[in-house]
């Protein structure tokens, strides 16, 4: 499961897993979830892409959280 107790939530942050990169506001953990809001797609050389309503991030896919703000 996730290594820490506390989270910086409400915070501008990028959320790194296996198969992509988002950038987003964590809004809160649910069980083995992380939700963001304001999500963006980020995908290198490419545009950024914004995600609608919240994603869903499963806590055992996230290789590393970087707090922006």
């Amino acid at each position: 499961m996730w290594p820490f107790d506390r989270y910086p939530l409400h915070r501008l942050m990028i959320v790194s897993t296996k198969a992509a990169t988002f950038r987003g506001t964590l809004q809160r953990r649910r069980g083995g979830y992380l939700v963001l809001r304001d999500a963006e797609f980020l995908k290198t050389g490419e545009e950024v892409m914004s995600i609608d309503g919240e994603l869903v991030i499963p806590v055992d896919k996230v290789d590393f959280l970087q707090v922006l703000r």
